[in-house]
């Protein structure tokens, strides 16, 4: 390493590490950017073929078996869990956002309140779907809609669990590292920091997917006849 009196480095290989540390950074927040909307990607194809099975079967109808009379969840469970998840999706967006973009006067104290918020709420969906699905009052061959709904609904809650633990996981580290939600020097360039605000922006977008799927299959299952 060049060095220059007092141990400084020579302007040219700071010039170079600054370069380096800004490559590193970059290339953190783009490997989580891909990989969160990779994964999404792959989920909606998942879920989109749940819909095409829904709308095939429905224009099936074999016998007026696509759907007994009394086939629909409850309205106790589908309603809460629909305003639980986008709650709080909108909760971690919105603060998320906020802290990244610095457009607003959003401190840590209030995003790690709101991503506690949204980590209960998407905890408490995910657990409340599951526990529903032991009492549906129809069998899961009983008809096309019920074969749709038992397979559908189990895998949407494991998505709600699996976004409580994603936030839970960022809530936990900026706990843990008191700095990492307001850098200064050269904690700024602290691998720490680099990989939890790149988990931070792929967190925000898998809780919009998970969201829009709460919005689909309520309309699929509690509206659509």
């Amino acid at each position: 390493m060049t060095t220059t009196a007092g141990n400084a480095m020579a302007p040219g290989e700071a010039e170079a590490r600054a370069r380096d540390l800004d490559l590193e950074r970059t290339s953190a927040r783009g490997a989580y950017w891909t990989g969160s909307r990779l994964f999404v990607a792959l989920s909606a194809m998942l879920f989109g073929s749940a819909v095409f099975t829904y709308f095939y079967l429905h224009s099936l109808d074999n016998d007026t078996l696509w759907r007994a009379p009394g086939q629909r969840p409850s309205d106790f469970i589908s309603i809460p869990v629909l305003v639980m998840v986008l709650a709080g999706a909108v909760l971690f967006w919105f603060y998320t956002w906020s802290w990244q973009s610095g457009r607003s006067r959003t401190n840590s104290t209030d995003w790690r309140v709101a991503c506690g918020i949204a980590t209960a709420l998407f905890l408490a969906a995910g657990i409340m779907q599951l526990v529903s699905m032991t009492s549906t009052g129809f069998a899961p061959g009983s008809s096309g809609y019920a074969s749709v709904y038992v397979a559908t609904m189990p895998l949407y809650a494991i998505y709600c669990l699996a976004a409580a633990y994603w936030l839970e996981t960022l809530l936990a580290r900026s706990l843990r590292v008191k700095w990492v939600l307001s850098p200064e020097g050269p904690n700024r360039d602290d691998r720490v920091q680099v990989a939890f605000a790149g988990s931070a922006l792929g967190a925000k977008a898998f809780v919009v997917f998970v969201a829009l799927v709460a919005i689909v299959v309520f309309i699929l299952f509690s509206v659509l006849n």
